[in-house]
Formats: C-alpha cells, structure tokens, sequence
C-alpha cells in the first residue's frame, strides 16, 4: 500500500479550486500517512499579468492557509506537508534568482521541480501543436528539461518527466514515445538525478489521463533502475479530491515489478524512504 501523495493542488493553484480542508479530508479518508500541497509556482507564465496572474500564488497566505491545517494534524494519522510546484525555465537567470529567493524565505517541506513550458507555449493548450510535429515537440521538451534541471538544482523531485505526452491531439499521432528514440537525452537527466541525490516522480495521473501507464513511462523508469536509481516520489496530480491516491494499487505492482522496495516523504527538505508495503 503506498500511503502517500506528494502532487496535489487546491485553490492556490490557478487550475482548481479545491478547499485544503477537503483534499486533507479525502487523504484521510482514503487511509493516507501524508498528504503534501505542491501548487503551481510558474513564474512568467504566458498571458499571466499583474491584475491577472496565472499559475502564481502569494507564499504568505500559502503559509497562513496551510499551517494551521497540518500543525491541526500533527498529531493525527495523516501528516501534512507543504510543498510547492516550481515551473523551471531554461537559460532565464532572472527566473532562477525570483525562485531562490522564494524558497529561502519560506519553510517548504519539499520542492517538486516541473516543465510546463516550451519556447514559451504550454503542450497543454491545443494551439501549441498548430505547427509543430510530435516527435519534434517531444525531442525539443526533453532537451529543455534536461537544460532546465542541470541549470537550476535546487529542488527534491523531477515532475511528470514525460509530461507533454498527455496533450499530444489525435490529429500529431498516440499519447506515447519510445525510449530508444530519446535514450541520449534521457539517460542524461537520469543520471544527473541519480548523481545529485534528486528523487524521480512517479505521477500517477496518466493512468486516469488516457495513457497505459504512469509518468514516466514504465521503459524509462525502468531504465533508471538499471542506472542506479531508486529515490521516488509518488504523487497523483490532483487537483479535486476525488482524485487523491488516484491509481495506486496498479502503481505499486508496477513499481516492485521494476525492482523497487520503497519510496521517499520529506519533512523540511530531508528526505524519509517508506518501504512498499
């Protein structure tokens, strides 16, 4: 049984509107041992403005929100933590600064680093696909996320590593990629986070996202394992509370049928391992 979600978003995150007290209550309900909140921070977000901002949230009322809620808990059988989604971007040193002195001016408990963006459009939005081809979207998102992770390192786990495949149309080709025509690029960001101590997320979203599997896909993670890697983080996505855990069971047999026995929590940026029970 895995007992916890390290990607989830409430009402602090432009796409939901979810109360922390109902996704707490869905965690708990669901059995969990942690429930960590990692809203969107997607700093230059395209068409975010000032009177309008997208995918941004003020950290003080994060923390003035949040930190009654899990000091309400810390004596109960769900724990919650307080994380944050950090939107990196590639060759922006003014972005990365905005975000080191974000992260050393509050106490997240953990941060989960994310590519949303490419040249400046987010796979998400069907305009983005308009002129470009699958397979050159997918090379052109690795290789931003391989620039995007050895430029900024100062997080705990990598995001969705294979993100744009959810928002690939029908029209550009099937929600999926081989590993064999990415493996340069992608054993290069495996090993970066095997060699600086970074977790790898399993996103379980994709499973209820029309996809066969997790992400990453299941020939990647795979491949880490066989690299040395073993830091994960388990997360769902959710951005409702219905969807807190969303898949976990499938999730587990996957992971111990890849050789992995446990996966990691963090308090305060240290990092626990639970065993896969």
């Amino acid at each position: 049984m895995i007992t916890a979600d390290f990607h989830t978003h409430c009402l602090f995150s432009t796409d939901s509107d979810a109360e922390p007290e109902a996704m707490a209550a869905a965690a708990a309900g669901k059995q969990l041992s942690y429930l960590c909140f990692t809203d969107h921070m997607d700093l230059d977000y395209p068409e975010s403005t000032k009177t309008a901002p997208l995918f941004v949230f003020s950290p003080d009322e994060y923390f003035r929100r949040l930190l009654p809620l899990r000091n309400e808990r810390t004596a109960s059988p769900l724990q919650i933590r307080i994380g944050i989604e950090l939107g990196l971007l590639p060759h922006r040193p003014d972005i990365a600064i905005q975000q080191k002195e974000l992260l050393s001016g509050y106490p997240f408990d953990f941060v989960l680093a994310s590519v949303h963006l490419l040249d400046g459009k987010d796979p998400y939005y069907k305009e983005f696909w308009h002129d470009v081809t699958k397979e050159t979207a997918l090379a052109r998102y690795f290789d931003t996320m391989l620039s995007s992770v050895t430029e900024y390192t100062d997080f705990d786990s990598l995001a969705h590593l294979d993100y744009i495949i959810r928002y690939i149309p029908s029209l550009a080709g099937t929600k999926d990629y081989r590993y064999a025509d990415h493996k340069e690029v992608l054993d290069e960001i495996l090993r970066f986070l095997i060699a600086e101590g970074k977790a790898l997320e399993i996103n379980t979203k994709g499973l209820f996202a029309g996809l066969d599997c997790f992400h990453p896909s299941l020939e990647v993670l795979k491949h880490y394992r066989e690299l040395g890697g073993r830091l994960l983080t388990i997360g769902s996505d959710a951005h409702e509370p219905a969807a807190i855990a969303t898949g976990y069971k499938k999730t587990r047999e996957l992971l111990l049928s890849c050789g992995f026995t446990s996966y990691c929590v963090f308090t305060e940026r240290n990092a626990k391992e639970v065993l896969l029970k």
